[in-house]
């Protein structure tokens, strides 16, 4: 069991790592907008905060259409930019909040970048 407990604790200092890593050099950007991802087990969320905490605009994958979660993560990504390209904001800071890039983060960025979203 101790070995269960472990494991566990190593793989929480690991994302805890990685998510200090990205807020030092994110945050430290701090004159653009910055995109915030939360992703768990079934759905991606995503915010688009301004260099003062307010939220310009945000994304939910819950509503997005699509086959597999990855293709639900796309979708949030794109509805994401049209709002950003509404606000007329096309530089942001992608902020991955300590998860790593692939699989629906990936996903939800590239849905960006199709708006030309600049990351």
């Amino acid at each position: 069991m101790s070995y269960l407990w472990n494991k566990a604790k190593t793989i929480l200092r690991r994302y805890l790592r990685r998510k200090h890593r990205v807020n030092t050099s994110v945050k430290n950007n701090s004159s653009l907008v910055r995109v915030v991802v939360q992703k768990s087990n079934m759905y991606v969320q995503a915010q688009a905060i301004a260099s003062d905490g307010s939220v310009l605009a945000s994304a939910w994958d819950r509503k997005a259409s699509g086959k597999t979660k990855s293709e639900k993560a796309f979708a949030a990504g794109k509805d994401l930019a049209v709002s950003l390209k509404k606000a007329d904001i096309d530089t942001v800071v992608f902020d991955r909040n300590g998860h790593l890039y692939h699989g629906r983060v990936k996903s939800f960025a590239d849905g960006l970048r199709e708006w030309w979203i600049t990351l």
